[in-house]
């Protein structure tokens, strides 16, 4: 046991039994006293219990002069901590732990799609800051099966769609939110999408006109809608689709073969695009007699036989052209789809 005298009164006693006021050890009597003088000054004075670490805090042994390990702050005798350390959990708090993993389980595994969906946050931002559109696109499809609506997120997301021309993921991601701050990166993105909106608006007119014969005017709008939104690179090429058939409509056949030749260039893999350069060759043999454009049309032609394996669509579009432009390279006569199918195909469907 330690002893300690009062700084007040000098008595003498166990250190357990005073109180520390100011760092200096009391007496309880005197720290009484002290206590009310101060509550008459209107202060108040804070003591202090002493921890003696010769005496057991549990069971009040007094080890004289040796001292004992500290357990949670009290001191704690050899015999009172194996009970401390060897005191069964009991079952209700077994029970508890096993049922709060149990909801940790169950938080984690509905929480993958949004660990994942955050991984592809990070690589989809790190794609942005390099301007690299196309892969973070494809990250923002997995964040946004976990609809955030967080704005920067979204404004991202939006961004990276319609910078390589898909509008229409672009507005899925503008959707997830109702309302919007007016931010640098919102102004940005809205201004895009109001293009992308007008030059589809656009596009959707000129289709209207083809349709109609109205192929120079429908060019005209296409243009226009490719200048306003040129992300999206199927407005440039219908623009030049249209091109091709107002050259076509002209018999200016040399513009016609190089505008279907830049098309192929565009898209090297299209039945349709190869299509289209078989068509203008067959054209200028038609004119021209020579036999070189002739051999390069049913090379082209045959080329988009194969290239028409890949879908039902393209097959049956090939069918339908080949049919006319075998017809152009057999007979040198140049006429339109409309007037084959009123020569020959109303014939056929009456037989």
């Amino acid at each position: 046991m330690r002893k300690a005298s009062c700084q007040v009164c000098n008595f003498e006693g166990p250190a357990a039994e005073m109180l520390v006021v100011n760092g200096r050890p009391i007496c309880r009597p005197c720290a009484e006293t002290k206590a009310r003088e101060a509550q008459a000054a209107g202060h108040n004075l804070q003591f202090a219990t002493i921890i003696d670490p010769t005496i057991c805090g549990m069971c009040k042994t007094d080890f004289g002069s040796g001292e004992l390990p500290f357990i949670g702050g009290t001191p704690v005798c050899p015999n009172c901590s194996k009970g401390l350390y060897d005191r069964p959990y009991p079952g209700w708090l077994k029970l508890t732990t096993v049922g709060l993993l149990l909801l940790l389980a169950g938080a984690l595994w509905r929480g993958i799609p949004y660990f994942k969906a955050g991984r592809h946050l990070v690589l989809a931002e790190r794609a942005m800051d390099r301007n690299d559109y196309t892969t973070a696109r494809l990250h923002f499809a997995e964040v946004l099966k976990v609809s955030p609506t967080d704005q920067r997120v979204v404004l991202l997301g939006a961004k990276a769609n319609l910078m390589v021309g898909d509008a229409v993921s672009a507005g899925k991601f503008l959707k997830l939110r109702e309302s919007y701050e007016r931010t640098e990166l919102f102004t940005e993105v809205n201004g895009t999408w109001n293009k992308a909106l007008d030059a589809f608006e656009k596009a959707e007119r000129g289709a209207k006109l083809a349709g109609e014969n109205m192929d120079e005017e429908a060019s005209r709008l296409l243009h226009e809608a490719s200048a306003e939104y040129p992300q999206a690179k199927g407005l440039g090429y219908g623009a030049l689709s249209l091109d091709a058939a107002v050259a076509f409509d002209h018999k200016d056949y040399d513009g016609f073969l190089r505008i279907r030749q830049s098309l192929l260039q565009q898209e090297p893999g299209s039945a349709d695009a190869a299509g289209g350069v078989a068509s203008a060759l067959a054209c200028k043999y038609a004119v021209s007699g020579d036999v070189k454009y002739k051999q390069q049309s049913e090379e082209m032609l045959e080329k988009a036989r194969v290239l028409s394996q890949n879908s039902p669509e393209d097959k049956a579009q090939y069918e339908e052209y080949a049919e006319r432009i075998r017809y152009r390279l057999e007979s040198k006569v140049i006429i339109d789809k409309k007037e084959y199918d009123r020569r020959f195909r109303k014939q056929e469907a009456k037989k």
